[in-house]
C-alpha cells in the first residue's frame, strides 16, 4: 500500500457501527439518501449503484477486521448494512427489512414501523428543503429562522421548580 491508500483507508468511516459481543459480530452501518429513479440503467438501478459504491468503500475495512481478528485467534464476523432511501421516499422494502433483521429487530411490526417512519421523515425533510428552495433568499435572517421554526418539529422545554437539575434527555432543543 502506498501513502495515499493508507491515508484514504483511515479517512473513510462508516456512519455507525453495531457490536454483538456475545456472538462476536460487528456491523458497519451506512445511511444514504440518493435520487430516486423509476427506470434502471446499464449500471443498475439507483439503489444498486449506491449500495455497490458503499460496499466497495468499506470492503477493505471489513476484510481487515475479519482477517486481523482471526490472526489473533479471536475471530469476529464483520459485515455491512446499508440503509438507502431515495430522496422522494422510495426504498426497497425487502432489503430494508432484511437489514433490520440483521441488527436484531425480529418483530415484523417493529420493522414495518421503522420503515414507515423512515419514509415519512425523508418526505418531511424533502418538504423543508423544497420550502427553503422556493423561499426568497433576500429574507432577513429572522425571517429564515421563522421559516425553520414553523416547519421543524420542536419540543417544549421542561422546567422544574426544584433545585435539582433535570436530566439532559428531558430538555428540548
Amino acid at each position: 500500500m502506498n501513502f495515499q491508500e493508507i491515508t484514504s483507508f483511515y479517512s473513510w468511516r462508516p456512519d455507525g457501527v453495531a457490536f454483538d459481543g456475545k456472538n462476536k459480530h460487528c456491523v458497519f452501518l451506512e445511511f444514504t439518501r440518493t435520487m430516486d429513479s423509476v427506470t434502471s440503467s446499464e449500471e443498475g438501478d439507483w439503489m444498486e449503484r449506491k449500495e455497490l459504491e458503499k460496499n466497495v468503500r468499506y470492503g477493505m475495512h471489513i476484510y481487515f477486521i475479519n482477517h486481523l481478528s482471526a490472526l489473533h485467534g479471536r475471530p469476529w464476523n464483520c459485515t455491512q448494512a446499508n440503509f438507502t432511501v431515495g430522496a422522494w421516499g422510495s426504498l426497497k422494502q425487502t432489503q430494508f427489512q432484511d437489514r433490520l433483521r440483521l441488527l436484531g429487530v425480529t418483530n415484523s411490526t417493529a420493522r414495518d414501523k421503522i420503515r414507515v417512519l423512515t419514509v415519512s421523515k425523508t418526505l418531511a425533510l424533502l418538504d423543508i428543503i423544497r420550502k427553503l428552495i422556493t423561499s426568497p433568499f433576500c429574507v432577513a435572517p429572522s425571517g429564515l429562522l421563522a421559516l425553520f421554526r414553523r416547519n421543524w418539529p420542536t419540543r417544549k422545554r421542561q422546567h422544574s421548580n426544584s433545585s435539582k437539575k433535570s436530566p439532559a434527555h428531558s430538555v428540548g432543543w
